[in-house]
């Protein structure tokens, strides 16, 4: 069995307003519920339900303290006392260290890795200033492995962040002839299979946070057509005892009338082995990685 954790960064349940909410326009498979629509083209069996990015705590959720949570299990806003943007400062990064969800799996005999591939330009960046890490890079790093690199990436064993490498051209455009533009549903199939290789793999998207925050219905419509179509193409190849699992760690896109964050309960989508299990053992976003577990039949205690 192997799990595809899929992070995409900044994506909630708005309203149903096409004035606002990109993904009442341009949502038509797996994220349309986020636009107020229902599930549409995907596969028997998929289940969707909005969960708690807030963690009992008041103001925005940010990203510091809620991929902590995603990732470890650990409500990150009770252990720092209010919600955190940015990177991970030293208290997130000691918890992350012990909790890993990469590393709790590996130490249990697990093979799991975070599939994102990074550039020599994030890798020497991170290295002059690692405050610069992201939480993903800190979970992935807890377990010792080193960070996949582009190397991984041509040889089929890596994704990139953008998943058709357009975004990658506009900043490395010395790297289109090695990357050419890739289908996304054919990515997600690459993606389908290199899962297979793992226990559980993580991939993080991030642009549909950036284009919450550029309030750009440009960039929304580009981000949520990609990732249906990655996602169509992943759910072609995944085998019975395989589960996707999709979340978030606050809202953001659903509400292009604000550049900020929003408190809308965020995506919870599982499909797959175990899938009908969702609804009742994730609540919030810290139950992640305890579903998991449970899925690949590991014992770790609650964090």
């Amino acid at each position: 069995m192997s799990v595809f954790y899929m992070f995409i960064d900044g994506i909630g349940f708005g309203q149903p307003d096409p004035d606002i909410n990109p993904f009442t326009r341009f949502a038509e498979s797996f994220l349309a519920p986020l636009g107020g629509k229902a599930l549409a083209n995907v596969p028997n069996g998929t289940v969707i339900q909005p969960v708690d990015a807030s963690l009992g705590f008041p103001g925005l959720p940010q990203s510091a303290t809620g991929q902590t949570a995603l990732w470890t299990g650990v409500n990150g806003p009770k252990v720092m006392g209010r919600h955190m943007t940015g990177f991970p400062g030293p208290t997130l990064i000691r918890v992350i260290q012990d909790h890993s969800i990469i590393k709790v799996l590996k130490d249990k005999g697990k093979k799991a890795a975070l599939a994102n591939a990074f550039s020599e330009a994030y890798l020497e960046r991170i290295a002059r200033k690692p405050r610069l890490t992201g939480a993903s890079t800190h979970v992935h790093l807890a377990s010792g492995q080193p960070l996949k690199n582009l190397d991984d990436l041509e040889n089929r064993k890596a994704l990139y962040m953008d998943i058709t490498h357009e975004v990658m051209h506009r900043f490395f455009p010395h790297l289109k002839e090695r990357f050419p533009v890739r289908n996304a549903e054919e990515v997600g199939r690459d993606a389908g299979m290199l899962a297979r290789d793992y226990d559980m793999l993580i991939y993080e998207f991030f642009l549909s946070d950036k284009a919450g925050h550029n309030q750009s219905f440009e960039e929304a419509e580009w981000a949520i057509r990609t990732l249906e179509s990655f996602l169509k193409g992943l759910c072609e190849v995944l085998r019975p005892e395989d589960t996707l699992l999709i979340t978030s760690d606050h809202g953001n896109l659903e509400d292009l009338s604000t550049k900020t964050h929003t408190k809308n309960p965020v995506l919870a989508l599982a499909y797959g082995r175990g899938s009908d299990g969702l609804m009742e053992k994730v609540k919030d976003i810290s139950d992640f990685p305890s579903f998991i577990y449970e899925l690949l039949g590991v014992s770790v205690p609650r964090a």
